[in-house]
């Protein structure tokens, strides 16, 4: 059993993949296959983070971002789920944004589930705020809100 002891995050690499795709689909309610994430990573794996347990050496969360049409975007995001209100996803989301800072980006945005209370709050209390809604977004027709944030 793994204990919250310490948690390093850094640069995802390509062993890492098949931890954050478990990830992906275990903790995101999602379409997005293996492929479509692996695709993701290879085109934009500067921007894939992952946490890990130094204690046990799991893999506990991830951050996927991407560039799209000039700003940052935050493709997805999932801490596993007895690791969560601990401050893992804050310090991904954190190592991110300083990431696409250092890359010269203005903007980052993210889509998040119109039903999903918890990562609103979230995404509000690092100062995103809501942008626009995207209807039918997605696949089982929920809406989507679009948050943004400036750098």
């Amino acid at each position: 059993m793994c204990i919250m002891a310490s948690i390093e995050v850094r640069q995802a690499e390509e062993g890492d993949l098949r931890a954050i795709i478990k990830l992906w689909q275990r903790n995101i309610k999602t379409i997005n296959t293996a492929t479509d994430i692996a695709k993701l990573y290879r085109y934009f794996g500067r921007y894939f983070l992952i946490a890990v347990d130094r204690e046990c050496g799991a893999a506990v969360g991830f951050v996927a971002g991407a560039a799209k049409d000039g700003h940052a975007h935050i493709s997805g995001i999932a801490v596993e789920r007895r690791y969560r209100r601990q401050g893992v996803g804050s310090s991904l989301m954190k190592n991110l944004h300083d990431i696409f800072q250092k890359d010269g980006f203005k903007r980052i945005t993210l889509e998040v589930r119109k039903s999903n209370r918890a990562a609103i709050l979230f995404y509000e209390s690092l100062g995103f705020k809501p942008c626009s809604v995207i209807w039918g977004y997605y696949a089982d027709g929920e809406d989507a809100i679009v948050y943004e944030k400036e750098i």
